[in-house]
């Protein structure tokens, strides 16, 4: 069995549970919870930048510190996503009249 990736080996618990079918209920219910820990998660990032940028530090800054380009360090700071979840977003908004 593989382990989880980091930071997320607090969840080995998951991987361990003896009972299989009380293992496939706890890990299904992890599974369906992953697009609120990815809100949460980015929110998170997104008020670090937003920190940093009220520390002073530049967009370009922030870019260096984090490994990003400096628009995608704008894009976190301003909430904006990118690529599948920013073409899904799109879609679901209604057209202009």
């Amino acid at each position: 069995m593989t382990t989880p990736p980091n930071p997320f080996e607090n969840l080995n618990h998951l991987a361990e549970q003896g009972d299989a079918t009380q293992r496939a209920k706890s890990v299904g219910h992890a599974l369906q919870a992953i697009p609120e820990l990815q809100h949460w998660l980015r929110e998170i990032r997104q008020a670090a930048v937003q920190e940093m940028r009220e520390d002073g530090l530049s967009h370009a800054d922030v870019a260096a510190h984090l490994g990003v380009s400096r628009a995608r360090a704008q894009q976190i700071a301003e909430g904006r996503s990118t690529g599948k979840r920013a073409k899904a977003a799109e879609q679901e908004q209604p057209e202009a009249p």
